[in-house]
């Protein structure tokens, strides 16, 4: 009985044989990056940065052009011509034509102090097409080479008491844009001891009638 008794409470406290039932639960091991994907990384970011910087240049860019586009018709089609004529006659040593008749349309005004020093004028004729004054203080043949393209002096006639000819212009074969395609005629007159060049592709009374405006002007 004792020895019965013995083993039992032995086998109910002694727990060493027992195998440990309650296991602890793994953490999961922390991925660490590799060189590989943090190239990889790297690369996708600094494209999608070089897509924005560019994205934001081509903005910057074209709203400059439009900018600069706007900012160029707006000077051609507000042209004082009498400002820049007052501040050419001062330097050129003679009045040059300020005029802007009725139809006619100011593109551009300028001088040029290269031999032989003028004063021209750029127009759009009621016709559209490109008309040009041009004044010196010189003769004929000296400011004719200005004109592109072989020039010719026809048909003498007067205005308005002004000694005057017409003239035939042939441009360069060269030439092939639309605008020189076009057939191109003139006047010239002599006032004031300058000579007066007026030519284009317009119509000849539109010559005629810028010529008119310009004695007008040279001669008051």
């Amino acid at each position: 009985m004792v020895l019965s008794h013995g083993a039992r409470r032995f086998g109910i406290w002694n727990n060493g044989g027992m195998a440990e039932s309650h296991e602890r639960p793994q953490r999961k091991k922390r991925e660490l990056p590799t060189k590989k994907n943090t190239s990889v990384r790297n690369l996708v970011w600094a494209i999608g940065l070089n897509l924005i910087v560019v994205a934001i240049a081509a903005v910057v860019i074209v709203g400059l052009g439009r900018n600069d586009r706007d900012t160029a018709s707006s000077a051609r089609s507000h042209v004082n011509v009498g400002e820049s004529a007052a501040r050419a006659s001062e330097s050129l040593g003679f009045r040059a034509a300020d005029v802007e008749p009725e139809g006619f349309t100011v593109r551009e005004a300028k001088m040029s102090t290269t031999e032989p020093a003028n004063w021209e004028v750029r127009y759009t004729s009621p016709s559209g097409e490109l008309e040009t004054l041009l004044q010196a203080q010189t003769d004929f043949s000296t400011l004719a080479p200005r004109i592109r393209g072989k020039v010719t002096q026809t048909d003498y006639f007067e205005i308005r008491g002004t000694e005057c000819a017409n003239l035939e212009i042939q441009s360069p074969s060269s030439d092939t844009n639309a605008d020189a395609a076009k057939p191109v005629s003139g006047i010239v007159c002599s006032a004031r001891e300058t000579t007066l060049i007026v030519y284009g592709a317009g119509e000849k009374d539109e010559h005629a009638a810028l010529m008119k405006a310009a004695l007008d002007r040279v001669n008051k």
